[in-house]
């Protein structure tokens, strides 16, 4: 009688890993703290997760972890980061200024492309163009506040 349970299996009949154990892309076992960071900008949101998702069940690197909370968030439009430049140009004439805003920083944080950043830059001057904002509502400059107290006339002075 064999025993079966102590002869290694061969690669075809080996089970595939649980989803947790897979790296969350090619070569990441291989890779240093610093090539992880500095590697991390080229990726998806998803795949970010997926990073992070691994990193804490394994490394759990602390300049890794740190460096995901930074660029983890939200895409400025749904399904950005599959979005090919074209449509994200078509989406930014349709914007209001806090999606613009948010194109602008996530773009600069992630892929850089200079066709989108001009495109953003171009946006937001005909916004402000068509919408020019006043001065804050409520605004006193400190120093006309101040003059204002010592001559009696300040809303701060008491009966």
């Amino acid at each position: 009688m064999t025993d079966q349970t102590q002869r290694p299996k061969s690669a075809a009949q080996q089970p595939d890993p649980p989803a947790e154990t897979q790296l969350p892309f090619a070569g990441y076992d291989r890779m240093d703290v610093k090539q992880v960071i500095s590697g991390l900008s080229d990726h998806s949101q998803i795949e970010l997760e997926a990073v992070e998702t691994y990193e804490r069940s394994h490394e759990s690197r602390l300049a890794v972890l740190d460096k995901l909370r930074f660029m983890r968030q939200t895409e400025p439009l749904p399904g950005y980061d599959a979005l090919p430049v074209e449509e994200i140009l078509g989406a930014l004439a349709q914007a209001d200024i806090s999606v613009i805003k948010k194109v602008r920083g996530y773009e600069r944080k992630f892929a850089n492309r200079p066709a989108v950043l001009e495109e953003v830059d171009r946006v937001r001057r005909l916004h402000r163009k068509a919408h020019p904002s006043g001065p804050a509502p409520g605004y006193e400059p400190l120093s006309t506040a101040l003059r204002s107290k010592k001559s009696g006339n300040g809303t701060g002075a008491r009966p």
